[in-house]
């Protein structure tokens, strides 16, 4: 595996990453492990987490599955797909995590749970991993900010959950048309209408599992048909209606 592990130490055996995080405090702010903690408290979280800065080159395979005892953490820089093989080893894409997402707390928090899923650097990525399972100590009941931690991750693991009823309901519908709705659906819309899609074509058409050439053609017959246009990453849509309800 290629990666590169970075765990500064201070004068007096405390973990002390503040400098190195220091370019990447927006992401961390804006993690929702974070919600809620002061700055000045983060090291402190660190510390109690065994926190760790690790690198991995693109395309390094971070989790196999079956793996167990991994841990988890957020992307500082870069980005990591979750995906699978189906029965015909074709690839299927889970979800792509981008800077500030978490990542792995679901398998992280257990003891007994092993991944069913392959976690792999799609670029160069730079992630903070943590051990959570520091959090299911009695040490926690009498620390605010572990705890604040702790409510926090129960968020993400209810967001994740989320996530995955979503994909669930994605995959299950027959119509390209339908799976492109609810995907729609899940994205930021500007005042203009306009969603930027975070995928290229190609991660498009893993991620709702259809053929990439089947995904063109509907998009092709939702811009004739007057219901969005395209650009790049960028859809347009002129009928509002289509992706209401």
């Amino acid at each position: 595996m290629a990666t590169k592990n970075t765990s500064l130490t201070s004068s007096n055996g405390s973990s002390d990453l503040s400098s190195d995080l220091a370019i990447y405090q927006n992401y961390l702010k804006s993690s929702g492990l974070f919600k809620s903690i002061p700055e000045e408290k983060y090291n402190n979280i660190f510390t109690c987490l065994q926190a760790r800065i690790a690198e991995y080159k693109a395309d390094t395979l971070i989790v196999n599955i079956g793996d167990r005892n991994f841990r988890a953490g957020i992307v500082l820089e870069g980005g990591l797909e979750e995906f699978i093989y189906d029965e015909n080893a074709n690839h299927v894409a889970i979800q792509h995590l981008k800077s500030g997402s978490v990542f792995g707390a679901e398998l992280a928090c257990g003891s007994s749970l092993s991944s069913q899923f392959y976690l792999k650097a799609s670029v160069d990525t730079k992630v903070l991993l943590m051990d959570f399972k520091t959090l299911l100590s009695e040490a926690t009941l009498t620390c605010p900010c572990r705890m604040q931690v702790t409510a926090n991750l129960l968020q993400e693991l209810s967001n994740q959950i989320t996530f995955f009823n979503t994909k669930l309901r994605i995959l299950s519908q027959k119509k390209l048309r339908d799976k492109l709705k609810i995907y729609l659906q899940t994205l930021e819309i500007s005042k203009d209408n306009v969603i930027h899609l975070p995928f290229t074509r190609n991660k498009l058409a893993e991620f709702l599992y259809v053929d990439r050439s089947a995904l063109s053609r509907e998009l092709c017959r939702l811009r004739d048909d007057g219901i969005l246009k395209f650009s790049g990453s960028n859809i347009k849509l002129l009928d509002p209606d289509f992706i209401a309800g």
